[in-house]
């Protein structure tokens, strides 16, 4: 026995068949894309999830990469030690001024810096963005009071500038690169150049 529907359909031209199908796949495709539309957000948002062995979800949110250098840069005027804890990765692969370093040895170098100039104040002038990489230039200052290097204090107003390069991934820093003007700075903690030769723009 046929429906009501089944008749009305079977009297519709061809045409009209064809396109009453063609439209019900039409709107099929429609709600695919929407659906599609409603969860690609929370995959580039980082909030998809990964299966654990013991077939729950877990779900891991990380800070952006600007986020986690600009956190780290602003820990310098304030707990240094505990930012590179934080920020700076265990594996971490260092380029420092000098070629490949020891991540100990930069923080180390870092916290004398710190200690020794009164008034310390680091200033991020510029930061880029692409993909997992962050450029940051910056610079930062102060009145070497204390002994940096093996350098005492000679009492003299100190600037050190630099382009530094971090590549982040799952909240950290794992590869460093640093360029810097850091013969000139050794030269003023001397009283060899003039400071305000070593100040960089700010524009």
């Amino acid at each position: 026995m046929t429906s009501k529907k089944d008749r009305s359909v079977a009297a519709l031209p061809d045409a009209a068949v064809r396109r009453r199908r063609v439209t019900g796949v039409v709107a099929g495709l429609a709600l695919a894309a929407a659906l599609t539309a409603t969860a690609v957000p929370a995959v580039a948002q980082g909030q998809g999830s990964d299966k654990s062995a013991s077939g729950h979800s877990a779900q891991h949110h990380y800070p952006s990469p600007l986020q986690v250098t600009s956190a780290y840069y602003a820990s310098y005027n304030g707990d240094l030690a505990a930012g590179f804890d934080r920020y700076i990765s265990k594996d971490l692969v260092l380029h420092g001024f000098n070629g490949p370093e020891q991540r100990e040895d930069w923080i180390k170098g870092d916290l004398n810096i710190k200690a020794g100039l009164k008034g310390f104040k680091m200033t991020v002038l510029d930061q880029i963005v692409e993909g997992d990489k962050v450029v940051t230039r910056w610079s930062f200052s102060g009145v070497h009071t204390g002994t940096v290097f093996g350098i005492p204090a000679s009492g003299r107003d100190v600037t050190l500038s630099g382009i530094s390069i971090d590549r982040v991934m799952n909240g950290q820093s794992v590869e460093h690169w640093s360029e810097g003007n850091f013969g000139r700075f050794l030269d003023e903690l001397r009283g060899v150049s003039d400071p305000g030769s070593a100040t960089p723009s700010t524009k």
